[in-house]
């Protein structure tokens, strides 16, 4: 799966790099049984100087329709933890929606 990781001016570290790479891993794992390699995925950074919060913004180009995930928080690695979160429960949504037989039916 291919990524690209927008930060415009946001200093992004070393360690959380390696975090986001690893969360790319979780999501390419995700995606081997539907997609293989067809995958685009954008992560754009921006800090919000207004309310002095970061936002972690997730776009995935995989399928017929295009997944999104955004969420802000005060600290940047809050933030892409957040994003990265939500964009798991979409691929989780969308497989569900995909094959409804996969939806859990517990009470």
């Amino acid at each position: 799966m291919r990524y690209e990781l927008h930060n415009g001016a946001v200093h992004v570290p070393a360690a959380l790099e390696r975090v986001i790479g690893t969360k790319v891993g979780k999501i390419e794992k995700r995606l081997k049984h539907y997609h293989p390699d067809v995958a685009d995925l954008e992560i754009r950074l921006a800090h919000m100087d207004k309310v002095n919060e970061y936002e972690c913004k997730i776009v995935l180009r995989a399928f017929k329709e295009t997944l999104h995930a955004k969420k802000a928080a005060p600290e940047l690695r809050v933030a892409v933890d957040k994003s990265f979160e939500a964009m798991m429960r979409e691929l989780e949504s969308y497989r569900v929606r995909l094959n409804p037989s996969l939806q859990d039916h517990t009470p």
